[in-house]
């Protein structure tokens, strides 16, 4: 997943604040049971079919409810689902039965048909959800899509989006009952359940989706256990406890304010001043004051990331068609070096896997920091006088930046030239996504879900290449790994299927697609009357579970 990272926006100077004296001794004045945090930008969406970014994912997981959740760690657990789903013995159809009783914050009930109704909408063309590919493997979907895509290029200025063309339902998907929900899969998938658990599938009503149209983004109906009450762009998002929510227990919390603008300096200033409860992005030019001082250790969080940063060699361009050069890459780069220039927020990554992945391998030996080795085999491919290269990199994001300017000097030392061309997430996103249109640059993927599939199969399986909005940054294809990979998404064995992923892993690390940077570690801070705040690993923070020390559910208004 390509996760936004915090951007400055705007520059707050604060006249007189003093030195800094450690955490506050009591909360500031305010709503107290409401929590405060502030974002540097605003969500993209609140739409969960649309919504597909960190900052999103936060808001949209506390309005919305799906079938399946995660318990503390990375356990599926049942959410509207009464239980774990039956699955058929050939492991190809799944029937959940739906809790009873669950409703939207419109006040109704929520149906199977509401989950039909919201993965068909994902593989709409029509929406543009960048979830449709999760879906794809269901019986009927393509057919479905094809059927889809045809309406929308017929339906010209009119916008139409009747279904017409058969089939106009997705066959694979069907609601025997009102609490019964059934999915077929062209084929076995021990991954699905992993994507029943995406907010993509989270239960949306076609009514409220029909009323609001193109701006159900900011007008969302859930059965989350808060609503939206206000959202100004650039400036606030509120959210209140949710009335008709009864999945669980209410949340603690009465709402949730957040803050929307300033970068993270401005956001640790404001919260040392006691006027935000956590701070979830520590500026770099604090960090080291902050992660030494014995008075923050006790209020201090961190967890390493299910996220690998890597550069992407576009193996269909020169000079990377030659594996001696994108092997010379990776003994080029001095990754611990490259690490101290982001205060170590991170651990070297040997292959494509973090270490929490199920299927982490712990053998792979990846590529020692070898500067000679790399100017003999970029020598050995036809390049003993270097070369020059244009590499991309986020302009938005200045340690992305800073991790540039170190790559500059490393790949210098052996006669590589970068040329850096700073662009917007956006421009970058596109740029490498397009077939023959980067060679190089600096990327980035979050899980979507604990699961290896989600690293290797969307990111390197050469069968999934597109010409643009290609997850496959570095075009890389090759027809063994391709193999392996298939073979381990159809695998219903466990054991073998992490085997056959790792025999994938081995392969493709021999083969240099990537240079190989790191898995980055997190770091955030509470106030001491937060409690039960924890960076999950799979969603970034669970705020329907924090509360505040000595305050009710209701709390102080």
């Amino acid at each position: 997943m390509r996760r936004l990272l915090p951007v400055a926006i705007l520059a707050v100077i604060c006249a007189g604040c003093g030195e800094p004296t450690g955490p506050p001794t009591r909360r500031a004045p305010g709503r107290a049971n409401v929590l405060r945090v502030a974002e540097p930008m605003d969500p993209s969406s609140l739409d969960p079919a649309i919504a597909y970014d960190t900052v999103s994912w936060a808001y949209v997981r506390l309005l919305y409810a799906g079938l399946l959740d995660y318990d503390d760690g990375v356990n599926l657990v049942p959410a509207i689902a009464e239980r774990l789903p039956d699955i058929s013995p050939d492991g190809r159809t799944y029937t959940y039965t739906l809790r009873a009783g669950i409703r939207f914050s419109n006040g109704r009930e929520v149906t199977a048909e509401d989950f039909v109704y919201a993965i068909e909408r994902v593989l709409d063309p029509h929406t543009k959800s960048p979830g449709e590919g999760f879906y794809r493997s269901i019986v009927g979907a393509r057919d479905f899509q094809a059927a889809r895509e045809q309406e929308r290029e017929e339906a010209g200025a009119d916008g139409s989006r009747e279904r017409r063309i058969e089939p106009t339902r997705v066959r694979g998907l069907s609601a025997p009952t009102s609490r019964t929900l059934r999915i077929q899969l062209e084929a076995p998938d021990l991954a699905f359940l992993n994507v029943c658990a995406l907010p993509f599938a989270f239960a949306v009503p076609r009514e409220a989706v029909e009323q609001y149209g193109d701006d159900f983004f900011c007008h969302p109906v859930g059965a989350g256990p808060y609503a939206l009450s206000a959202w100004e762009r650039g400036k606030r998002l509120r959210l209140d406890r949710n009335p008709r929510y009864n999945l669980a227990a209410p949340p603690p919390l009465s709402g949730i304010d957040v803050m929307i603008g300033g970068d993270s300096l401005v956001h640790q200033m404001m919260f040392e001043r006691g006027e935000l409860d956590a701070n979830e992005d520590l500026p770099a030019p604090d960090f080291v004051r902050i992660t030494t001082d014995p008075r923050w250790q006790p209020y201090l969080v961190t967890a390493p990331l299910n996220r690998t940063v890597y550069l992407p060699m576009n193996c269909e361009m020169e000079p990377f068609t030659d594996v001696r050069v994108r092997r010379a890459m990776n003994y080029a780069v001095d990754k611990t070096r490259l690490l101290r220039t982001i205060n170590d927020r991170g651990v070297p990554a040997t292959g494509v896997l973090p270490r929490q992945m199920p299927g982490f391998n712990a053998q792979l030996q990846g590529y020692a920091y070898d500067p000679d080795r790399a100017k003999r085999m970029l020598a050995e491919a036809g390049y003993p006088d270097g070369l020059k290269l244009p590499f991309w990199v986020r302009s938005d994001v200045g340690f992305e930046l800073r991790v540039a300017q170190a790559l500059q000097q490393d790949l210098a030392e052996v006669g590589v030239q970068l040329e850096l061309k700073p662009v917007s997430f956006a421009t970058l996103i596109e740029v490498m996504g397009k077939r023959k249109a980067a060679v190089f640059g600096i990327f980035g993927w979050s899980q979507d879900y604990p699961d290896p599939s989600n690293f290797l199969d969307v990111l390197l399986n050469g069968n999934r290449i597109t010409d643009t909005m290609c997850n496959n940054a570095a075009f890389y294809s090759n027809p063994e790994v391709n193999a392996l990979l298939e073979a381990a998404n159809r695998e219903t064995d466990r054991a073998r299927r992490l085997q056959l992923y790792q025999e994938a892993e081995q392969r493709i690390v021999d083969d240099a697609p990537w240079v190989f940077l790191y898995h980055p570690t997190t770091y955030a801070l509470r106030q001491p009357w937060v409690k039960g705040f924890a960076l999950h690993p799979v969603w970034p923070v669970r705020y329907d579970k924090i509360s505040f020390e000595g305050l009710g559910k209701e709390g102080a208004r």
